[in-house]
């Protein structure tokens, strides 16, 4: 394309950025700031008392079952009705019985079901003892704002708290309490719980990511932060930036319980305390570890932590009708304006246009003869993306046969041994595999090509963008804002099929655009992590858990063939 298309691409786009937005204006703060009554020094007792008695309670354990039951039996002393909801999973190739303790305070109109759900997570991660801010900070928070709500009467709203299990490996009781639910229809909000309670905290952060699809509506957030803002002396509650919100909702890959109610519709969002920058090492060094005691726990903290999130459950008890918000969109505070719906959409279609108009323009040929020779590239790509399938299916096998180790939904937590010590002889078994597979690939697609005329790159290239330009339209309909992975892609439309010295820079141009895409999907996925290269270990796992699912993997093998298709040499001689 010349200058002059391109200018005109760049200025619709900028146009419907424009245009597209529309103003938003929070629900109105309607409860009293002087109702108010969170007190910081009872839930540190409730907190201390909670995991010092009950250390090492991480999921399947005894003390996990003995932490429910004095849940149980707290919540009903205040004055809440409760019940176990047990059930069982696969996790570390061996079944775990997990628990939620689910507590309810009817609300005073017996003919209106809405409910407002507050969760926090009884469990720990198993590299911790205490566990005291994850998450016995937020289950501190909840028996208190228990007691403050029973001694009020029958609220609005029948309010629903529950002490979840295993939301370190993967929010599964959150996850179960929505999956079990007769009717999420009726479940006004959520509110996860969350890392409340350390003394270096100043602000809340709100977490509004789905579990791999999703995100929690703006009008939810906006009440947040508003609700906050009304009463005198509460910590700022930061909404996230636009750049935050893209990037969030491209790596749907939640790490808080509000993920699971996201994902299935529920408007939510997680809690969690926020720190100034010279904290962040000790904060890492601190989470999941033996060292997360109440050493580092403060009542200062959580009565700024569970003050805000009173005034967020009162608001909404106060609220007789409710915003309606769905699909992606980005937020921009300082002019209270909103991007979504048609216009968002539009921007990601013309973006998924550029890879079909780079397959009408690739090579010197016509369209109607690359079309022509379409079937001689087609086997040429299938002999590359077919073996890489093949292997997403092989990490399946390797679960059922034992080599990898099976999971329920995530693979294991973060800083657990299981991740952090790679498994060399299945690492060596999958890229056996792949080797195995490309092979068979390569040589079955040379058989088809044999008697075919010569391929001509163009037709190569012209199937490869029109491939990525396929992929391009699911995204846009699984999830638009993943389509930021596919940006570095477009330095494979500088790929010209060079022979000698400038297949060298076709190769730089392919390695351009695959290493950027790994680079953003570890630095916007992961980097909070610090896995540094265990991050492939871990990536290997994701794929044979169904953390990536195989819908997901066929999409992003795909692309990773149709790069290839324009770099590796086919099993015969491309025609220039």
């Amino acid at each position: 394309m010349n200058i002059i298309p391109r200018m005109t691409l760049v200025i619709l786009i900028l146009s419907l950025l424009i245009t597209g937005c529309s103003s938003l204006s929070a629900p109105e703060i309607s409860y009293n700031p002087d109702d108010l009554s969170f007190s910081g020094e009872k839930a540190y007792a409730l907190e201390s008392e909670f995991v010092t008695r009950f250390t090492n309670r991480h999921s399947g354990t005894e003390q996990n079952r003995l932490a429910t039951e004095w849940l149980r039996d707290r919540f009903e002393a205040i004055g809440w009705t409760c019940q176990f909801d047990d059930w069982e999973v696969i996790n570390y190739s061996v079944p775990v019985g997990l628990r939620n303790v689910v507590c309810k305070l009817p609300g005073g109109n017996p003919a209106d079901l809405r409910e407002i759900l507050v969760v926090a997570h009884h469990d720990q991660a198993p590299t911790t003892i205490e566990g005291a801010d994850n998450d016995g900070s937020g289950i501190a928070i909840l028996l208190h704002l228990a007691e403050i709500f029973n001694e009020e009467g029958p609220p609005r709203y029948t309010l629903v708290f529950v002490a979840t299990d295993a939301e370190e490996y993967g929010m599964i009781g959150s996850r179960r309490y929505v999956a079990t639910h007769p009717n999420p229809e009726q479940i006004i909000a959520g509110v996860s719980l969350d890392n409340l309670g350390r003394e270096y905290y100043d602000r809340m952060d709100m977490e509004l990511l789905g579990q791999f699809s999703g995100y929690g509506p703006i009008w939810l957030a906006l009440t947040a932060r508003d609700a906050a803002r009304a009463a005198d002396g509460l910590w700022p509650v930061n909404l996230r930036t636009p750049l935050d919100q893209a990037l969030d909702q491209a790596v749907p890959v939640s790490f808080m319980d509000q993920g699971p109610m996201v994902a299935a519709g529920v408007p939510a969002l997680g809690f969690t305390g926020g720190y100034p920058a010279e904290f962040a090492d000790l904060h890492y060094d601190l989470w999941h570890s033996p060292e997360d005691t109440m050493a580092y726990q403060s009542a200062e903290t959580l009565a700024g932590s569970g003050a805000i999130a009173e005034a967020l459950i009162r608001q909404l008890l106060s609220m007789q009708g409710f915003p309606e918000e769905s699909g992606p969109y980005l937020y921009f505070d300082n002019s209270q304006q909103v991007l979504r719906g048609l216009p968002l959409y539009l921007v990601f279609i013309l973006f998924v246009g550029l890879f079909f108009v780079g397959s009408y323009f690739a090579g010197s040929a016509s369209m109607g003869e690359k079309i022509k020779r379409w079937p001689g590239a087609l086997a040429h790509y299938l002999g590359l993306w077919l073996p890489l399938v093949a292997t997403i299916l092989l990490l399946y096998l390797f679960v059922e046969v034992g080599v990898l180790v099976e999971y329920h939904l995530y693979p294991a937590t973060t800083k657990d041994p299981e991740l952090l010590n790679p498994d060399w002889w299945a690492i060596f078994l999958f890229f056996l595999g792949l080797t195995i597979a490309l092979i068979i690939g390569r040589r079955l697609a040379g058989r088809y090509l044999r008697d075919h005329a010569a391929i001509e790159f163009g037709s190569i290239k012209s199937l490869a963008f029109l491939i990525i330009g396929l992929v391009g339209l699911y995204i846009v309909l699984a999830n638009p804002f993943s389509l930021l992975f596919l940006v570095p892609v477009l330095f494979w439309l500088l790929i010209a099929g060079r022979g000698g010295a400038g297949g060298v820079l076709d190769m730089l141009f392919y390695l351009l655009g695959g290493l950027v895409v790994y680079a953003l999907v570890y630095f916007f996925g992961f980097i909070r992590l610090r896995y540094g290269f265990t991050f492939l270990w871990m990536f290997l796992n994701m794929f044979s858990t169904g953390t990536i699912s195989f819908g997901a993997a066929l999409a992003g093998t795909a692309v990773l063939a149709a790069g290839l298709s324009m770099v590796a040499r086919p099993p015969q001689k491309v025609r220039k």
